[in-house]
């Protein structure tokens, strides 16, 4: 049994506490609040039929299995940090920085690149879901999608909740819904993100 000590703890969302996993730093131990998280098992069953269809993915984090701990059953996760041992940026606390130098510059020309820069890495991003058929119902991206440095360059990965809440999960299996799912996902979160963050992403110049 693991020992998840008070020092390892590293976070937690509505859904699930976070440790270190001891002797690992590398991983993460998830312990969920509710044994029988509905968000959890819809994740472990998108995880089970990407395995089945050998889709492999680099925004993924990966998924090791469970680990019985001393507060519960564990869900034993890459734990996504900084190649120096940094904790990632979230894209929220990236796109909150990003929101507040727009709204202080005052060159068009400076504000123009900006969010040409930010609207071109929102879009490989998005691109890079729908090549890898990750999907999600998720539009907030304060603790889902972090950018994570490693060897000097940034990419986004993905470390939390992903599959969708469906009965009958048909979309895990059939490509096209799977397509139409993402672009409905990629639409929302477009319009989410022009709300949340004007200045840089609202699509209009001052």
């Amino acid at each position: 049994m693991l020992i998840l000590e008070d020092r390892l703890f590293i976070g937690q969302g509505l859904h699930k506490a976070a440790y270190i996993y001891p002797g690992q730093p590398d991983k993460v131990v998830k312990v969920p609040f509710d044994p029988h998280d509905g968000e959890l098992r819809h994740e472990l069953a998108y995880r089970r039929s990407r395995r089945l269809r050998k889709l492999d993915s680099e925004l993924l984090a990966r998924y090791y299995g469970t680990a019985e701990t001393d507060r519960g059953r564990g869900y034993v996760f890459e734990r996504v940090i900084n190649a120096d041992g940094s904790p990632c940026e979230t894209m929220a606390a990236r796109l909150q920085r990003l929101e507040q130098q727009a709204g202080e510059l005052q060159m068009q020309e400076a504000l123009h690149s900006l969010r040409r820069e930010t609207g071109e890495w929102l879009k490989d991003f998005a691109e890079q879901m729908a090549r890898e058929r990750i999907l999600t119902n998720d539009t907030d991206c304060q603790d889902n999608w972090v950018w994570q440095i490693s060897e000097g360059k940034g990419r986004w990965r993905v470390i939390d909740n992903i599959g969708s809440p469906v009965a009958i999960p048909l979309v895990y299996y059939w490509d096209f819904m799977t397509r139409k799912h993402i672009s409905r996902w990629r639409r929302r979160l477009q319009e989410s993100l022009a709300v949340q963050y004007p200045c840089l992403l609202g699509g209009s110049d001052r």
